[in-house]
């Protein structure tokens, strides 16, 4: 009867590396530079499979992190020579949200949890759940 019961309870995970909403983490992001317009772009990977990897960068929180806390990582995380910069040495660039576009630094702060955000844009699977083994892949463009 005890095997019987733990076996049920498997098959009601969801899998054995099923992740709760409700369980919180470090938030890993991968960075991508979205490769400039011209080459053709599937609507739903958008942005994602025609982009070169920059690094990564981890935050306290999957369901917390914004696009600002982000953008604060990747400014004192990666290395400065892979941004472009204006003449007073500000870098230049934008998060790209597939579907949407280019993001404001002033919408950064004020749109909520990036991994929420991101996941409600796309139904892509390979965007990931911000986890170490799979990466929330955020998709930033020069300007």
């Amino acid at each position: 009867k005890n095997l019987i019961t733990a076996i049920s309870s498997l098959n009601d995970q969801g899998g054995a590396n099923a992740i709760e909403p409700s369980e919180d983490g470090i938030l890993v992001c991968k960075i991508l530079r979205r490769l400039p317009a011209g080459g053709i772009c599937n609507t739903v990977t958008e942005g994602i499979e025609s982009s070169t990897n920059l690094g990564f960068v981890a935050l306290p929180s999957r369901q917390s992190s914004t696009f600002a806390a982000i953008r604060r990582a990747v400014e004192s995380d990666l290395d400065d020579d892979m941004f472009p910069s204006d003449e007073k040495g500000r870098k230049r660039w934008k998060f790209y949200v597939p579907k949407l576009g280019p993001m404001s630094v002033k919408q950064e702060g004020k749109i909520g949890p990036a991994l929420e955000f991101l996941k409600s844009t796309t139904e892509d699977v390979h965007l990931g759940n911000g986890t170490a083994s799979n990466p929330l892949k955020v998709v930033i463009m020069d300007m």
